[in-house]
């Protein structure tokens, strides 16, 4: 399982972007963490969830100068319930900002990928399977607080999983990767992870540039190597990278990969290779998240890519990774 392990980091950071950072954070994730990055997220998912728990899923980046949900997130994080329902037996619960575009992006990514998108009622009733719901998280940071203890009793989560989420520097400003300030516009989910911190929750952070929930883990390396990480643009002079700390961190190249490594690996682990989508279904939810709304931050455009990447890379990324997991 090691060796497939660490096939598995190797694919998700090829620096297919080629901005130059990617080896410098996963070398200093690999060091804090001591094994393959996706595998010892896995095992501790495998580890922490039982038949019927239910696991949060957040995700959610807006994309100035409009702030539109970008196509990096909705499906890795999609990929990732999928896993969650398929592999654990588990019921998924999505999470991302209080606003009708993100979470219809966020809906159709899920039923793309298979899942029905039901109300919460209907997911909480007992026997249900193949089920979400999405969930909006407050902008403002009182509600944010109490939002957090609310759902962390209403749905007991065994583990909470951060992909592609902003997440906030030590002066509590949230960048993009320009350095520009964009907290007026994202959800302040750190609460959530503060919460299951305090209960002993798993918590999992999966990003790809320094600035999302979970890098805290490696702050120093990014802001030694990220652009803007140490310094931004925005009067905080904070720098981009994240504060936010979270039992385990998956980096790669583009964030939707390292959901859907965490997919395959889950599946791996138990059993059930089809807990990973299949190639298809990536065209699926990328065609219809984008006719949906979602655009490439790249381009700016709403076209079947994501960071710059087009679709049929991303379908060989799924290729590869079921091919990897069936050794």
């Amino acid at each position: 399982m090691e060796s497939i392990g660490e096939a598995i980091d190797r694919l998700i950071t090829v620096d297919i972007g080629g901005r130059g950072v990617i080896l410098k954070l996963y070398d200093a994730a690999r060091e804090k963490i001591g094994e393959p990055l996706v595998l010892s997220a896995a095992k501790s998912l495998k580890e922490s969830i039982s038949e019927g728990d239910k696991v949060i899923i957040a995700t959610g980046f807006r994309v100035p100068p409009l702030f539109i949900q970008e196509t990096d997130g909705p499906p890795g994080a999609a990929s990732i319930a999928r896993a969650v329902d398929i592999a654990l037996g588990a019921i998924p619960i999505m999470i991302t900002e209080p606003i009708e575009s993100p979470q219809k992006i966020l809906e159709v990514a899920c039923r793309s990928i298979g899942l029905n998108v039901l109300s919460i009622n209907e997911v909480k009733k007992p026997g249900a399977k193949h089920v979400t719901t999405v969930i909006g998280f407050p902008i403002d940071e009182k509600k944010a607080y109490e939002e957090a203890k609310r759902i962390i009793d209403e749905f007991n989560p065994r583990a909470i999983i951060a992909i592609e989420k902003a997440g906030k520097n030590k002066k509590g400003v949230y960048h993009n990767m320009r350095g520009l300030d964009i907290t007026p516009y994202h959800s302040k989910i750190e609460y959530l992870f503060d919460e299951a911190k305090k209960r002993g929750i798993l918590t999992i952070g999966i990003g790809d540039g320094g600035n999302e929930v979970g890098m805290g883990v490696i702050e120093e390396t990014v802001r030694k190597y990220v652009p803007y990480g140490n310094k931004c643009q925005c009067p905080c002079g904070g720098g981009i990278a994240s504060s936010s700390i979270t039992d385990k961190l998956i980096v790669a190249s583009i964030s939707n990969w390292g959901g859907y490594a965490l997919a395959a690996l889950l599946g791996k682990l138990s059993n059930k290779p089809n807990a990973l989508h299949e190639p298809r279904q990536e065209f699926k939810i990328l065609s219809r998240i984008s006719d949906v709304g979602s655009i490439d931050s790249g381009s700016g455009l709403t076209i079947e890519a994501v960071d710059n990447v087009s679709l049929d890379i991303h379908i060989g990324l799924i290729r590869m990774l079921h091919e990897i997991i069936k050794k």
